[in-house]
Formats: C-alpha cells, sequence, structure tokens
C-alpha cells in the first residue's frame, strides 16, 4: 500500500551549468525558478498538518505562506511553533538507523512497536509538493514570514547533493501524476530534511545536515545530508532496484593535453524500461578536488552541449555533480534513444605530482545508477607523448598521430566502471592460455617485476577458471600505481600499487605492504567474475563483489599456501567482523556513518563486507562441501552471466540446487546481525 499524501519539487544552489536550444518550457526554465523562491504572503494558523509517507508536521501556532516557483504554487512555508515525527519500520534497516543517529546526529531514536521514530520540535519548515494538492490556509495577509524565509533559503542552498529541483523536474516530466515531496527542517535539536520520492522504486529518506569535517576553505560553509532512514514505500526491501532506463551502449572519444586540460564526446545509447521519459538523470563530476600545496584545489568538468541523433540540441542542467537532460519528445519503452556529450575541462589530476592521471571508477562521463548500467564500450583516447594510454577493452589499435599517442578499444559485452589511465609507462605483454596479459610499470622499466606479476595472473587465472568458468575479457592489464596499499579492479584492469613491482625494496613502506600482494592480486581477478561478469545493481549488494572476490581469493591462498593459511585467513575474518556485527547488517554497510570517526566508518564497512560476507560463504561451504559448493559458484556465473545477480537468487539457486530453503539462512546472517558458528 501506497503512503503517500503530498507531493513536491526543488531547491537549487548556485553555480550550476545549463544549455538549451529548444522550446520552452523546458527543465531550464523550470529549475531557474527553484533557484528563486518566493513566498505568497503569509497567514496565522493553528494546528496545521502536513504529512507524507511515515513523515508528520504539525505547526501548532504561527505562520503560514505560500511558495511560489515563477508562477506556479509549490509548497507550504510554516514559522512557529511546531513538531516533527519521523517514523522507520523496516526491520533490516533498525541497528544502522539507530547506531548512526546516536554516533552522528542530536536525535533520538525511539524503539516502538511500529519502529524507529524521532521527534523534535521545529521553528521553520519548507514543504514542497508535486502529484497532490496542498491544503488549504487562510487567505494571505502579510509578509511577516519573508526574513525567515529568506534566512532558511540561505541556510539551505548550503546543503551538497543532489539539487531537489531535480527530483521536481523528473516529476513534472517523466510521471506527473506521482506524489513528490521535499521537506527541510529547521529542528530544536538539529536541522534535518526528508524527501519522499514516489517515480521508480518509491521511497522516503530522513536525514540531518552536519557541518563540513573538512577545514578547506571550499567545504568551509557546506552543509550534507547524513542519512538515518531510507525505506521503501512498497513492496520488499530486499528486492533490487529496478532501473528507470538502462545504459547500453557508450562510444567515447577522449583528447587529454600534456597538462590538466581535456576534452571529450561521449554518445551513449539509453533504453526507458517501463515508461515513456522525456528527462534522463545522471551522475557527472562538475567539480574535482586536487592538492596544492597542503591545501585543496578545484578543477572544472564541464557540459559544453547536449544534443539528439539528429543533432538537434537539448535542454540539460550541470549540477553538484549531476546532471539532467531532456529529450525533445517521450522516449517510448524499449526504443533507443542516443544521446551525445561534449564535455571539456582542467580535471586531469595528476596525484602528488605524478607523470600520470587516472579516470578511475566514479562519473566522469555520464552515468546513471548503479542498476542502469550494463553497456558496451567503444574507446579512443588521444595524449600528448611520452604519455602511454591505457583503457578498459580489448585493443584494436595503438598508433602514434603526429604528438600524441593513441589508444583504440571495445568491449562487447555488458560492463560497468570504464576506465582511462596515462601516463609515463613502459609495458609488456604475453599471451598465456589465449588471454593476454599486460605489465606496465609506472617511470621505469621493471623486467624481473613484468616476469613475475605476468606468471601471478596467469596462474590465478588458470585457477579460477576451474571452478568459475571461462575469464571473461581477453585481455588483462595491470597497472602500476604510484602510491602504496591498495589493488582497485576496473573491467579487464587491475591498478596495484608499487609494492608489488618491488616487494624486496628497501623502503619501510615496500616491506610494510608487500606481505598481502599475492592474495590482493586474487582479490583483484576475482572481480572480474564478481563484479562484471555478475554484477551488484546497487550498494545494497556490494558484497556480491566484495565478499566474493575475498572468498575465492582465500581459497586461491588455500590451494598453493595449505590449509594453515586458510584458517589462518578465516580467523583473521572473525576477528576483523566482531567490530562491526551489531552496527548493520550487511547489505546497509554503505550507510554506516560515524561523525568524526572516519577510522570507525572505514572498519565497520570493512568488517560488513571484507570479513563478516566471507564467512558467510565460509558456512556454506563448510555445510555444502567441496564439490557442492563450487557447482553453486560455477553454476551461479554461468546462469547471471553480464547479468546482475542479488541474495534472493542466491537464495534461490541454492534451494534448487540442494532442495533445501536457505532464506532463513540469510535472514538470520545477511538482513540480521547473526554470525555463523565456527
Amino acid at each position: 500500500m501506497r503512503l503517500f499524501v503530498l507531493v513536491t519539487s526543488a531547491i537549487l544552489s548556485a553555480g550550476s551549468a545549463l544549455g538549451v536550444e529548444a522550446t520552452s518550457p523546458n527543465i531550464v526554465d523550470l529549475l531557474k525558478t527553484y533557484e528563486k523562491l518566493q513566498l505568497s504572503g503569509s497567514s496565522p494558523v493553528t494546528n496545521l498538518r502536513l504529512a507524507a509517507g511515515h513523515f508528520e508536521a504539525v505547526l501548532a501556532s504561527g505562520g503560514a505562506a505560500y511558495v511560489k516557483a515563477g508562477d506556479d504554487t509549490v509548497g507550504l512555508y510554516l514559522e512557529g511553533s511546531g513538531t516533527m515525527e519521523y517514523l522507520s519500520v523496516d526491520p533490516i534497516e533498525a541497528p544502522v538507523v539507530t547506531y548512526v543517529a546516536k554516533k552522528s546526529s542530536s536525535l533520538t531514536p525511539e524503539k516502538t512497536e511500529k519502529g524507529i521514530r524521532f521527534r523534535q520540535r521545529f521553528t521553520r519548515l519548507l514543504w514542497l509538493a508535486a502529484g497532490q494538492p496542498l491544503p488549504q490556509i487562510p487567505a494571505p495577509g502579510g509578509s511577516g514570514s519573508a526574513a525567515g524565509f529568506q534566512a532558511e533559503r540561505e541556510k539551505f542552498s548550503r546543503r551538497r547533493g543532489t539539487p531537489t529541483g531535480f527530483g521536481f523536474a523528473r516529476q513534472r516530466w517523466n510521471a506527473p501524476d506521482t506524489p513528490y515531496v521535499w521537506v527541510e527542517i529547521e529542528g530544536a535539536d538539529q536541522d534535518a530534511v526528508y524527501r519522499l520520492d514516489g517515480l521508480e522504486n518509491p521511497s522516503e529518506r530522513f536525514g540531518v545536515l552536519r557541518e563540513s569535517e573538512s577545514a578547506e576553505k571550499q567545504f568551509k560553509n557546506a552543509l550534507y545530508v547524513v542519512t538515518l532512514s531510507e525505506q521503501p514505500l512498497e513492496g520488499d526491501p530486499r528486492n533490487p532496484p529496478q532501473p528507470r532506463f538502462v545504459l547500453t551502449d557508450v562510444d567515447l572519444d577522449l583528447k587529454a593535453s600534456d597538462d590538466k586540460d581535456v576534452s571529450m564526446t561521449v554518445v551513449e545509447t539509453l533504453v526507458p524500461q517501463k515508461a515513456p521519459l522525456s528527462v534522463f538523470a545522471f551522475d557527472l563530476d562538475s567539480t574535482v578536488y586536487t592538492t596544492f600545496g597542503v591545501h585543496l584545489a578545484n578543477r572544472t568538468e564541464r557540459v559544453k552541449r547536449v544534443t539528439d541523433e539528429a543533432g538537434h540540441s537539448l535542454p540539460y542542467w550541470h549540477q553538484n555533480g549531476h546532471l539532467l537532460v531532456q529529450v525533445s519528445a517521450p522516449a517510448p519503452p524499449n526504443q533507443p534513444v542516443k544521446l551525445r556529450f561534449e564535455i571539456d575541462g582542467d580535471f586531469l589530476v595528476h596525484p602528488g605530482g605524478s607523470s600520470f592521471w587516472e579516470l578511475g571508477i566514479w562519473s566522469w562521463f555520464p552515468q546513471p545508477q548503479l542498476c542502469e548500467q550494463r553497456y558496451t564500450l567503444h574507446t579512443v583516447v588521444r595524449v600528448k607523448k611520452p604519455y602511454m594510454p591505457f583503457a578498459t577493452g580489448t585493443t584494436i589499435r595503438r598508433a602514434v598521430e603526429g604528438d600524441d599517442n593513441v589508444l583504440e578499444t571495445k568491449v562487447e559485452n555488458p560492463i560497468q566502471f570504464a576506465v582511462v589511465l596515462a601516463g609515463n609507462y613502459t609495458y609488456k605483454e604475453e599471451v598465456r592460455n589465449g588471454i593476454t596479459i599486460r605489465v606496465a610499470t609506472y617511470a621505469l622499466s621493471n623486467d624481473r617485476a613484468i616476469k613475475q606479476l605476468t606468471g601471478l595472473a596467469a596462474g590465478i587465472i588458470d585457477f579460477y577458471q576451474g571452478f568459475l568458468g571461462p575469464f571473461p575479457f581477453p585481455e588483462f592489464n595491470i597497472l602500476e600505481i604510484d602510491d602504496y596499499g591498495f589493488g582497485q579492479a576496473p573491467p579487464g584492469i587491475m591498478f596495484i600499487t608499487k609494492e608489488a613491482f618491488n616487494p624486496l625494496g628497501g623502503t619501510v613502506e615496500n616491506q610494510l605492504y608487500s606481505g598481502g600482494v599475492n592474495e590482493r592480486f586474487a582479490h583483484e581477478i576475482a572481480h572480474q567474475y564478481w563484479g562484471y561478469v555478475v554484477s551488484p545493481p546497487s550498494d545494497e549488494e556490494e558484497w556480491l563483489d566484495e565478499s566474493f572476490a575475498e572468498y575465492c581469493a582465500a581459497l586461491f591462498m588455500k590451494a598453493g599456501k595449505g590449509d594453515s593459511t586458510y584458517r589462518m585467513i578465516v580467523s583473521h575474518w572473525r576477528g576483523e567482523a566482531r567490530f562491526a556485527l551489531d552496527k548493520a547488517p550487511i547489505p546497509l554497510a554503505n550507510r554506516v556513518y560515524v561523525a568524526n570517526d572516519s577510522t570507525s566508518t572505514y572498519h565497520i564497512r570493512v568488517g560488513l563486507l571484507y570479513n563478516k560476507g566471507p564467512l558467510l560463504l565460509y558456512a556454506l561451504h563448510k555445510e555444502l562441501g567441496d564439490d557442492a559448493f563450487l557447482t553453486f559458484l560455477k553454476s551461479y556465473q554461468k546462469s547471471f552471466r553480464w547479468k546482475f545477480g542479488s541474495t534472493k537468487t542466491i537464495a534461490s539457486f541454492l534451494q534448487f540446487m540442494t532442495k533445501k530453503d536457505y532464506m532463513p539462512f540469510f535472514e538470520q546472517y545477511y538482513w540480521g546481525l547473526g554470525m555463523p558458528k565456527e
């Protein structure tokens, strides 16, 4: 049952980038009006109640005024003596709601029979709604709320994140009969925000505003929302999200200078799913930060133009790392739409002044939600010599054109997280069992490391093919990163720091980080299966790549170094998981936030995804035995090859194999706080 009452729209902060060559009205016209919301008089009211989903606000006494965006009445502004209440009824999120509220807010979580409740008094509240009529208030008789409204606008305009107007624009053009609500609360205990989104995957979110923990001037006045609760308005919270549209193909042409400047064109093919779409939403960097001495410096990524397949310019709005584009006519379901983006800026960052840059697994080209990305890829990269480019995909050609080194690649199976890297690299490649393994060293040639790492990668790939199936990519690039202590695995690529290339080196850093290179290699190579062949559709399913990759790496270490090493790894998991067990269930590992304590935030997430998650797989392995467990992994990889996985389908798959219901196992240990016994 849907719990919508009222519905709504948006607030925009300064610094937007926009473009339009289309007839009005369009998203640009609309979003401009939301930058300058206006009051339409003010009237005294008593016991005025506003409600949406599990949120309620009551103004006992004070003033209320209609809020206008341009000529449209879009909400209410309340000022006086009021109370608000929000209820989280999803039992899965209850532990993390309580923990984050206690660690990162001034609100008190109250445990009730219905769920976790938050209550506080407020003095000012902005309620914006679309899709439902606003309540009637007495005819405006004055403007006594103007100063308070202006102060409220100035404060909440400092909020970072998705511009609230984006939700209003999506509602207006994609689903005008569906509710959307945005509420800003100046509370007695802490300022807060509430959002009800009735569009795709209907949900509501409640969070508090916190000031930045950074001393940098760019963030000095910024406010950030810490999510206390996010729950579905209908359906099973265990279900993965459904896509509005799917990004099915990316054609990228990128030209880089020898410094920080870059330009690119990106042609994306988008396929609406269940309903026609007029507005498409993406993540896209707008400001990139890099070190400048001891401080940060701003870099800018700009959208210059967006066009459709016929070459017509389209309205767009790019702000705060988010991008909206409006097509000229509603795009029907299952019919591909092509958009062409022209982008430039000075957003190539050379870490610590090094001689390389990376466009990594973030939104440096327009990318929708995770569940909306399953794209094939064609890439052409041009970089100034002597920089050498590397990119996701099978090499079509490498060439020299004038002053540029040129690389062209292609991926024929649907992926996520395409990357490009270029720098002062030399590389060698070798074909092992039909797979080209390419190892690139930074700054200096290192033939010994190339030989060792080629052999290590080939051995790990061969091991995984025995129980996970054919290696998913014809080429695998191992690229040295000028840093210490981490690895990362975009599709067909491994970024690995320099201790892996010189484990016997004399520096303290080399000796400190080199001990786990084999396990780290095995973990990152496992991501080629768990992360791309089978992909998580959302952050809530991230264990499908991190926990499964970690467990497969442990199996490799067991095969190479024996049961004692394997038992030591399992013991390590158990010890590291204990700190996180009572904080959150595995699917909400990314919701944990501890104010002013990034170390605890980090260790709780790691404890759930990299330690408790593998322990669940260890328990299943013990119960099923070697043959059945490895058959489960291989069969699941085969059945969901180049598709999204989910924990519910894993439970169903295990039940099909064994004729045993595994949902209670996952209810207790995955969606719950339990830990499997030894």
